[in-house]
């Protein structure tokens, strides 16, 4: 744990107690982002990016931070916001419309932020089909069909290649994105996060980080996730991604928030707004937008990868 050593040091953290990090609210400094860091936020669904990260975003963007965020799916599998903003009959047209009203709800929600549309690449995948496809690596190029869309590639990508739903599609998405932008905070979901679109792509997510640390002998990105689904699961949950033992120390300290970013007055004034840019998710996720509304703070874990 050498990494989450330092960083503890530097932001004066309390040592393990319990075996549990815990942070010293009272006494240690805010975190503030510093200018020099580029900030890639990993976001399973539109809207996780400003749930979990929309004061990070804010505040990046007021320092100048280099800043790219990217939208895995479209969250196009809703069936309740399906039938609340399109029919009670059910077609595939509906739910590749709900992908489009989706992806106008994040760019909308970003760009109240400051964040331009060319920032924001939405890479099209399978809603609740990420696990699916982290569970058959040994076939990489097996392709998946969504059961919404009926798509078996990201023709509703924006910003980004369209590919076909296999692994290595994925793989090579990553791949692209982390040479080009080369960040050093990623800001992802849990591994331990119930939905399975956040805890799969937290896996692929480590995966890719091991490949281009390994590739560009460049420093380790710091990881820093956020758990979304923590008490409740979203329905139907889908498949859990199995092993994620050989990507990350998972210690006792993985499974708590080490870092918290108190949002000022006037920066969770815009995440509210921002979080009012999202009306489709009312009804689906509505307890989740009602309690990060009444949030001050964002908390993520800093995840130790194994290399």
């Amino acid at each position: 744990m050498k990494l989450l050593g330092r960083f503890q040091k530097k932001h004066g953290m309390a040592s393990t107690l319990f075996g549990f990090t815990k942070i010293q609210t009272s006494d240690s400094p805010a975190w503030e982002i510093d200018a020099r860091e580029r900030i890639m936020i990993i976001a399973p669904h539109p809207d996780d990016e400003v749930l979990a990260a929309g004061g990070v975003i804010a505040n990046a963007v007021k320092r100048g931070n280099p800043i790219r965020v990217i939208v895995a799916t479209n969250g196009d599998a809703s069936y309740a916001t399906a039938i609340t903003h399109g029919s009670y009959v059910i077609t595939r047209k509906n739910f590749r419309r709900q992908a489009v009203m989706r992806q106008h709800e994040s760019l909308n929600a970003l760009a109240s932020l400051g964040v331009s549309k060319t920032q924001v690449h939405f890479w099209g995948f399978p809603d609740r089909g990420l696990a699916a496809l982290w569970n058959g690596l040994q076939n990489s190029r097996l392709s998946y069909c969504s059961r919404t869309t009926g798509f078996q590639s990201s023709n509703q990508a924006l910003n980004i290649l369209v590919l076909p739903y296999t692994v290595e599609s994925l793989n090579e998405l990553f791949r692209i994105e982390l040479l080009e932008f080369c960040p050093t905070q990623i800001i992802m979901p849990h591994p331990h996060d119930n939905h399975s679109d956040h805890s799969a792509l937290a896996a692929f997510t480590l995966r890719a980080v091991k490949h281009y640390t390994d590739q560009t002998h460049l420093p380790t990105p710091l990881l820093l996730a956020y758990w979304m689904w923590h008490k409740h699961k979203p329905w139907p949950t889908g498949a859990r991604p199995r092993d994620l033992a050989s990507f990350y120390l998972q210690t006792d300290s993985a499974l708590v928030p080490h870092l918290r970013l108190t949002l000022s007055p006037a920066i969770q004034e815009l995440k509210l707004r921002a979080l009012h840019c999202y009306p489709s998710q009312k009804i689906s996720a509505g307890k989740i937008f009602r309690s990060v509304s009444k949030n001050l703070d964002e908390n993520f874990t800093i995840l130790q990868p194994i290399l």
